[in-house]
């Protein structure tokens, strides 16, 4: 019988891939998440360059340079 009780760490060296990032806040209303806005259509022509989309408010931000290395 096992006494373990908490998940073992992610660990990419063993094949144990870690979580994705949790998304930031709006900065517009605080309240809602952003997700990535990919679509075609509002996409530059680099295909790294997005838009945030704000589930709460449904205002769009462009990300900072942060958010295009850490969410890419």
């Amino acid at each position: 019988m096992s006494t373990r009780t908490t998940a073992p760490a992610a660990d990419p060296a063993h094949g144990v891939p870690s979580p994705p990032p949790i998304p930031p806040t709006c900065p517009n209303c605080r309240q809602g998440l952003l997700w990535k806005d990919t679509r075609a259509e509002i996409r530059e022509t680099d295909e790294h360059h997005w838009r945030w989309w704000c589930g709460n408010c449904s205002k769009r931000f462009r990300p900072t340079e942060e958010h295009l290395r850490r969410f890419n």
